[in-house]
């Protein structure tokens, strides 16, 4: 007889050893360390440039909203042409001239238009 136990022994001892409740600190981190759900492999290095620069691209996109919500644009000042082409010298049959000033009020000069 060997007195080497066998393969259904040592199972058994490993599975009552895992049963088997403790309050030491070092083999519940010994068994957590064996325990395969709580040691997931880690993600593949593809996937981990991908987050990289899926982070990276959202932060630019950030401060780029950002800074475009900062900065007022220019009001734009729209201007009538008096005359038209086709006849140089004579003006537009009534030319309206918006523009928008620095306090963001619309200036309207010419005719004024119709309210419908």
């Amino acid at each position: 007889m060997s007195s080497e136990p066998s393969e259904k022994d040592k199972l058994a001892a490993e599975i009552a050893a895992r049963n088997v409740p403790t309050s030491d600190v070092n083999v519940l981190k010994e068994r957590l360390k064996r325990d395969p759900r709580f040691n997931p492999p880690a993600p593949s290095l593809w996937k981990r440039v991908a987050l990289l620069i899926t982070i990276v691209a959202l932060f630019y996109i950030a401060l780029k909203m950002r800074i475009g919500l900062l900065q007022q644009p220019e009001p734009p000042v729209v201007h009538a042409q008096r005359y038209s082409k086709e006849y140089k010298f004579r003006p537009a049959a009534s030319p309206i001239v918006t523009e928008r000033l620095k306090d963001g009020r619309v200036r309207v000069r010419g005719a004024h238009p119709v309210a419908q």
